[in-house]
């Protein structure tokens, strides 16, 4: 019996290729395969992307990139269990199609999805779960799927129910207990064989503003505390934020130099600094291993848990050059609406320390909550203005949308497809004028920027040229100009 873990291809909106794009690679799938291959249990990776970055393939409004599912089928066999990673909700349409396309023709396996439960751009499966079933799947693995995967796997074997598997959502049953008891140290690390890391490597671009040849995510948690209404996160992961020791995770991040030589990490937490403590425990701890390696926090932290301009200095020295801030809006008013109040004085403290010490900041910002205004967004101009002047390197603005999951879901319509639900909403009534001041707001920030840092203008035109990106801003462009070029060649 063999565990066939798919990532599906990477989908682009051809509406909006700056937007969306986004490669991420899938730290999710690779745990399991850690999980399984450590308990003698045979794993075939196809990850659809990284196997041909360079194939793309047209889809109504979107561009599907990677290889065809169909040219593996040789692969498969009846003892095949199909685990397929649901891990963006722009995939959406793909990971269906991967399911029918198999289902079809191994009718009698098993078909398992794997919810992604650390990331925003993702979504709820037991929100959308007759849609799965009604195509073909056996059990939805929600939550922290590793331990799931692998008991799943144990009782195919000896023919045991899967009902009673937890976290788990079958058509029978919903077995649902996200939190991880206990020390998370014991999760064995992601294991990359057969992911082919090195395709993303020559892509030269990230989620994360990508400065090396080389580079590779790490999770230093799991969960978040917080319960912003806009996200899917309190539902698919938890409200209760474990954390790995900073051994833990410096052993993970050695092996990874010594296995791969890579010297550059991304932090794709949910929000990795919740604990002060632990973050100064993890930045003395690669000091004291005198590990010189380069490491961002590239999905967003709540920068109100960085306590102390100390604790930036201490993150400096132990080799951190990026944070990305989440300050969403700023308007109190709508801060309240969202769930999620922001110290913006405190930001600011924190920024202009971040400038001095060389540490590139990103805030993101978010438009279009239910009940904004006129004078929430003129607000939300008047921070950019205020962070911009205090040295902030970059910002980046999203238009709401409503993952299944999220608390406003429902207050939405107009879409007619989940994988509509992206960073680029097109369908909403409103979105020609969000969208219009989305870009106002860019050229504002670089007139700002232009004004207020001449220099770090120029250094980030220069960054773009020679390829070593600093900011997403810088790497953005490049991103597009790849797909874009991409799409003409096809």
């Amino acid at each position: 019996m063999e565990a066939v873990l798919i990532n599906p291809k990477l989908t682009i909106n051809k509406k909006d290729m700056l937007t969306t794009g986004i490669v991420y690679m899938p730290i999710g799938l690779a745990y399991i395969n850690s999980m399984l291959k450590k308990n003698n249990i045979s794993t075939l990776v196809l990850d659809l992307f990284s196997l041909k970055t360079t194939k793309v393939k047209s889809n109504g409004n979107f561009l599907e990139i990677g290889e065809d599912i169909e040219s593996y089928f040789d692969k498969f066999t009846k003892e095949s269990v199909f685990f397929i990673y649901a891990n963006q909700i722009i995939n959406h349409d793909y990971i269906i199609y991967i399911l029918k396309k198999i289902k079809n023709k191994f009718p009698d396996n098993i078909f398992a999805i794997i919810q992604n439960s650390q990331a925003v751009t993702a979504y709820s499966l037991q929100d959308v779960k007759n849609i799965f079933f009604e195509n073909g799947a056996d059990i939805l693995l929600v939550g922290n799927s590793e331990f799931a995967s692998l008991e799943l796997m144990n009782r195919l074997k000896k023919n045991n129910e899967i009902e009673k598997i937890k976290n788990t959502i079958t058509k029978f049953n919903k077995n649902i207990e996200r939190n991880l008891n206990g020390n998370i140290d014991n999760i064995d690390f992601p294991d990359w064989i057969g992911f082919n890391i090195e395709e993303y490597w020559k892509l030269k671009h990230s989620h994360g503003p990508l400065t090396s040849k080389k580079y590779l995510p790490i999770l230093t948690s799991r969960g978040c505390p917080y319960p912003c209404k806009f996200c899917v996160v309190p539902k698919t992961s938890n409200r209760i934020w474990n954390f790995r020791s900073a051994g833990n995770i410096v052993d993970e991040i050695e092996e990874y130099i010594n296995k791969y030589d890579v010297k550059e990490f991304h932090l794709e937490d949910l929000n990795p600094t919740v604990n002060e403590k632990m973050t100064k425990e993890l930045c003395r701890e690669i000091i004291k291993r005198n590990i010189k390696i380069t490491w961002k926090i590239v999905s967003g932290t709540k920068i109100e848990s960085i306590k102390s301009t100390n604790t930036l200095d201490l993150m400096k020295e132990s080799g951190c050059s990026y944070i990305s801030i989440s300050p969403e809006s700023g308007s109190a008013k709508l801060m309240r609406l969202i769930d999620k109040p922001f110290d913006i004085k405190h930001a600011i403290k924190m920024i202009k320390h971040m400038n001095k010490i060389q540490i590139k900041s990103q805030a993101c910002f978010v438009l279009g909550f239910p009940g904004e205004e006129s004078e929430d967004i003129n607000l939300t101009k008047k921070m950019i203005f205020d962070m911009t002047q205090s040295g902030l390197d970059e910002i980046a603005i999203f238009i709401i949308t409503p993952i299944p999951g999220s608390s406003i879901f429902n207050k939405f319509q107009g879409f007619t497809r989940l994988a509509d639900l992206n960073f680029s909403p097109i369908w909403r009534k409103d979105y020609k004028k969000l969208n219009s001041i989305r870009l106002r707001f860019y050229l504002y920030f670089i007139i700002l920027k232009l004004f207020n840092f001449p220099i770090k203008f120029i250094k980030q035109i220069y960054n773009f040229f020679t390829l070593r990106f600093e900011t997403k801003m810088e790497m953005v462009p490049y991103k597009f100009l790849k797909w874009y070029f991409l799409k003409l060649r096809s």
